[in-house]
């Protein structure tokens, strides 16, 4: 079956009070796999994550600064209503094949922004008018590394932030000319030099290079700061990337 047979969908992991067993069990080997594929190209290892248990995986899920999305597929077929019923939609996510993955961390304040000490101090708006988040833990299988699926990923994420930055902020208006005033996301990720994925997400999304983090602040944006090494990382230099989106 070649890419035109399929279809893509990056859908947010709803999270809730009881986590399936399946669902955990997918999203760990899903990570896992990732971590395996390319050892340089994530800041953790696989050696940390195969010793979560599924409760922690668990937690993982249910943390609420966490915000997976996951790409799935499925044969396209001339009868496909997957759009025309709800109930069938989730049925239909139910039993795809999950074949990629990314987490949305945050919205984090000023202060915790993994970016904030990289830019100046006007770069970034009020609390009111903007979210800062971090992008971290992107793996597409091999086979499904194309267009359509860069596609799904980079409209993914677009929404996602956009429609979460709406929902939350209150709308604002300029005194002055009793224009509203604009809302924002930002979104942060270390590029590791060999993660080829992330760095072709990030220049699909017009982000621009930011400067440059050591180990410890690369932590820091990918959400682990628990690893025993992350003094001996110090040297260790990776790209930060950012993106504003207008909402």
């Amino acid at each position: 079956m070649d890419g035109k047979d399929i279809l893509y969908w990056v859908d947010p992991l709803k999270a809730t009070e009881q986590i399936a067993a399946n669902v955990v069990q997918k999203l760990k080997t899903l990570r896992l796999e990732a971590l395996r594929s390319n050892t340089s190209a994530y800041v953790s290892t696989l050696e940390r994550e195969e010793k979560f248990t599924d409760s922690e995986w668990e937690a993982h899920i249910l943390d609420p600064k966490h915000h997976y999305l996951i790409c799935h597929t499925s044969p396209q077929t001339a009868n496909d209503t997957r759009l025309d019923n709800e109930a069938a939609a989730d049925e239909w996510v139910e039993k795809d094949a999950w074949v990629g993955m990314l987490l949305l961390l945050g919205p984090y304040p000023k202060d915790e922004y993994g970016a904030t000490r990289l830019l100046s101090s006007t770069a970034m708006g009020p609390e009111e008018e903007e979210t800062r988040w971090h992008l971290t833990a992107l793996y597409l299988q091999p086979k499904h590394r194309c267009e359509d699926s860069a596609i799904a990923v980079h409209e993914a994420i677009l929404d996602y932030l956009t429609i979460w930055t709406n929902e939350r902020l209150e709308t604002l208006f300029d005194h002055a000319t009793g224009l509203e005033k604009p809302k924002r996301a930002r979104v942060a990720g270390v590029l590791a030099s060999e993660n080829d994925q992330l760095r072709v997400l990030y220049e699909a999304l017009a982000g621009q290079s930011v400067g440059w983090a050591d180990g410890a602040l690369g932590h820091k944006i990918v959400g682990i700061e628990d690893l025993p090494d992350v003094g001996s990382m110090g040297g260790l230099c990776m790209r930060v990337m950012e993106r504003v989106i207008e909402c």
